[in-house]
């Protein structure tokens, strides 16, 4: 019998970076009646409201973990409360773009013809890269031939050895705090909500080395690997005994 069942969010719940579809706040809404909820994402807070938080109006037993759980939200008195935040200083931000900035040209990289928005963007708790930029659109960046972000992190990892770095997404880099991620995340949840790791169950399109997801390995807890936000509306009708 579980108590949280926590998801990952673009790839399991939402398509990359575009807006959850009602078929899915329907379910997850009906879930949340029944049991604890967290969405665990590399995205923004911002991010997080425009994709979901905007489409999904009933928030008891919901908790919110953007910037792969480096903070954790609850709403509570009308409004997103932050119940923890692991920020980086402005050194540590600093010392990661100038990462960026060797990693790249040392490995003559040449940023695509066609970019859309920010490249490397400040998240607080994380610097994110991404190769077509943070406002691509889902068709081009699937439409993207060649990746060289495993490269990329090879390369940033020689100057960034007390951080962790971690491809996320379609075409994304996430650079956290070492410890932070999506592991970190799931303990902070048995911590606070004062379960046990056998009473959760992680959701996630990526849960295999390398990726981001990958991190909730360590923890324990139920794995439930899905291929897309179909198959996890699948899982979320067999909890809720759904045809």
């Amino acid at each position: 019998m579980k108590k949280l069942i926590a998801f990952d969010l673009d790839g399991t719940l939402t398509e990359s970076k575009t807006d959850i579809d009602a078929e899915m706040v329907d379910l997850l809404t009906q879930l949340q009646k029944i049991k604890m909820v967290a969405v665990i994402g590399g995205a923004s807070f911002k991010q997080f409201q425009k994709q979901f938080l905007n489409y999904h109006k009933f928030y008891e037993n919901l908790y919110i973990m953007p910037t792969s759980g480096a903070s954790l939200y609850k709403y509570e008195n009308g409004q997103w409360q932050v119940m923890y935040q692991a920020l980086l200083t402005p050194d540590e931000k600093q010392q990661i773009f100038e990462a960026f900035d060797k990693a790249l040209k040392e490995i003559n990289y040449e940023h695509p013809v066609k970019t859309y928005g920010q490249i490397i963007e400040d998240r607080e708790c994380e610097v994110v890269f991404s190769t077509l930029g943070q406002e691509a659109p889902l068709s081009a960046r699937l439409s993207l031939k060649f990746d060289r972000r495993p490269e990329i992190i090879n390369a940033i990892k020689k100057h960034l050895a007390q951080f962790k770095v971690s491809l996320s997404g379609i075409n994304s880099i996430d650079v956290t705090r070492l410890g932070i991620d999506k592991g970190f995340a799931i303990e902070q949840l048995e911590t606070i909500l004062q379960i046990s790791k056998d009473e959760i169950v992680f959701v996630g399109d990526a849960i295999y080395e390398g990726r981001n997801d990958f991190a909730v390995v360590r923890t324990g807890v139920e794995l439930v690997r899905v291929s897309d936000p179909t198959d996890t509306k699948r899982f979320v009708k067999s909890l809720l005994v759904l045809p």
